[in-house]
């Protein structure tokens, strides 16, 4: 005689192994599927719940093999509150943001933080703190070899985090290499960042042990990264019709996977791998594959052999769904346990967080004269580079030349050259720069930022240098946080006090927060289709093309700094 914890009938099965449904019933024992079969039980089976679903569908619960927790602006247990009821049951984080704010003490925090929660939730060890190398930004701690082995031990963590700095493997960074060289050695999986290799370029990179891609891609660039044994990661920005196309001609396309990678917590109030999901349907992904590429396929791609599908062995964690790409689901389970329904959580997650371990906090407070491009105090006409946004949509840069007077130090702007300020203090005060920024669409003002990709120093940007004082000087106040000002004062702000990167807050009032601070950004000219998060990758120094950093602008792709500016006795013609 068969048992079982939940016996469920009359369901219409998602099989993520042959994209089909079928009509049949389950069995849960243990937190795992015990019988999956089609029509109807045998007789003498015995449950404690049974439970008819007439015809509703069962499917696995969602997974996100690449993501970052802090760019939700949430605590581990908010995110977990957030992102469950739209189907998500286990994600792979990769903290390097706190990792670059608190060191390995960061690192520990945000496994801690995710222990016991209703979100399986795996961890992958930063590989780039910093993102590039200490010559070139400042950070906190500078992970190592070492770094990586003590944290391979830690619970849940399962891989190492995407290695950014693929010039910097490629070339100079023997630290990075003997860090990646530590995760094989420890038998992690090894995430990779690649935007913009190809041919024997890429081939180095992928011989050293990365694993996968999340970038923004292209046909021809899927195409190779298929080839060459890649898992795939398709996110927003690459569910376009050509891609979608270009995947239709794969004969296999097991190693393409839906990941959300970086989400702000104003699109976590309508869903969250689950958009990605519908958005890939919409352009044209079959629906049964679409599913497959959040459940089987990351699990797999994870070492996560029971996880993922519905299947004897495997994990009960399902949705139980009207129709197959209809979120949020009726009802969310994990381990045969319903933790979700309609959209709501059944229960709050109630458990502290841990203390937060020592780090440095946000430097201040400033005055206008802390912004004057040229700190010498120089007059004249001067050749400036200008690190120019290519549009609205994307954080692509581009670095330009411009002829730009100064008087004292400070920039003389002209009412429509489309130039704004932007300015990156390490959080200890030790450095900072001066730069150019181009096609913000910034008018007057000023926004600051202690979330600032991927060191999260002080980032400033701003056309006013009295406003940037201010925006400054509230983040500083705020211990942590966003500020937008105008010349008369703070217009907007967000705290977020743990790590300067985090809220305890619930979503819904984290992502009203930040959707006052881009209303702000926008009556001051920012056009960027996500403001706040256009300008926080603003310092993201392994961005295309050209960032900035407290040291410096630098070429990502040559991994050099630049001066802001030529001296004087280089006049521009």
């Amino acid at each position: 005689m068969m048992e079982f914890d939940l016996l469920l009938l009359h369901a219409r099965i998602a099989d993520v192994f042959r994209y089909r449904l079928f009509e049949g019933w389950v069995g849960i024992r243990d937190g795992r599927f015990i019988a999956v079969e089609a029509g109807d039980p045998p007789q003498g089976i015995r449950a404690k719940e049974t439970r008819d679903l007439a015809g509703r569908i069962i499917m696995p619960g969602l997974i996100d093999s690449h993501l970052h927790i802090e760019s939700s602006l949430l605590t581990p247990r908010r995110f977990a509150e957030a992102v469950l009821p739209f189907g998500t049951t286990t994600i792979l984080s990769d903290p390097h943001e706190v990792g670059n704010v608190a060191g390995e003490d960061g690192v520990k925090w945000m496994i801690a933080a995710s222990q016991d929660l209703p979100l399986r939730i795996y961890h992958s060890i930063p590989s780039c703190v910093p993102a590039t190398s200490p010559e070139i930004e400042w950070t906190y701690r500078v992970f190592d070899a070492a770094t990586i082995r003590r944290l391979a031990g830690q619970p849940t963590v399962i891989a190492l985090g995407e290695v950014m700095d693929y010039r910097g493997l490629l070339g100079p960074n023997e630290r990075l290499r003997a860090i990646v060289r530590a995760a094989r050695e420890n038998n992690l999986l090894i995430e990779g960042h690649i935007p913009t290799l190809a041919g024997t370029e890429l081939s180095q990179y992928l011989a050293h042990g990365i694993s996968s891609d999340h970038t923004l891609t292209f046909p021809a660039k899927i195409q190779e990264q298929i080839s060459k044994g890649l898992a795939v990661m398709l996110q927003t920005k690459s569910l376009t019709p050509e891609n979608m196309a270009a995947l239709a001609q794969l004969p296999d396309r097991s190693h393409i996977i839906l990941v959300t990678d970086d989400i702000e917590p104003s699109l976590l109030i309508d869903g969250h791998l689950s958009r990605i999901v519908a958005l890939a349907i919409e352009t044209g992904m079959p629906p049964l594959e679409a599913i497959a590429a959040a459940t089987i396929r990351p699990a797999r791609y994870l070492g996560l052999r029971d996880h993922g599908a519905i299947a004897p062995g495997f994990l009960a964690d399902f949705l139980v769904m009207d129709d197959i790409a209809t979120f949020p689901p009726a009802q969310v389970y994990l381990s045969g346990q319903r933790v979700a329904s309609a959209g709501e959580m059944d229960a709050d997650i109630a458990r502290e967080n841990p203390a937060q371990p020592d780090y440095p906090g946000i430097p201040g407070p400033f005055a206008a004269g802390d912004f004057k491009l040229d700190g010498n105090g120089g007059s004249g006409i001067v050749g400036a580079q200008v690190v120019a946004l290519e549009n609205v949509e994307s954080t692509l840069t581009r670095l330009e030349q411009a002829a730009l007077r100064l008087q004292d130090g400070c920039a003389q702007f002209q009412e429509d050259d489309g130039l704004a300020l932007a300015c990156v203090i390490a959080r200890d005060g030790s450095s900072r720069m001066v730069g150019l920024i181009a096609n913000t669409g910034l008018r007057e003002g000023a926004w600051a930022s202690s979330v600032a990709h991927d060191c999260h120093n002080l980032l400033v940007i701003g056309r006013c240098r009295e406003a940037m004082a201010l925006a400054a000087n509230a983040v500083h106040a705020l211990d942590g946080g966003v500020a937008v000002a105008t010349r008369e004062g703070v217009t907007a702000s967000l705290r977020l006090p743990f790590f300067g990167l985090l809220s305890d807050e619930p979503v819904a009032e984290v992502a009203d927060g930040l959707a006052a601070v881009e209303d702000a950004m926008r009556r001051i000219g920012a056009h960027q289709t996500r403001p706040f998060l256009a300008f926080s990758i603003m310092s993201l120094s392994v961005s295309p093309y050209a960032k900035f950093t407290d040291k410096g602008i630098v070429d990502t792709e040559t991994r050099q700094l630049i001066q802001p500016f030529a001296p004087e006795d280089e006049p521009v013609a």
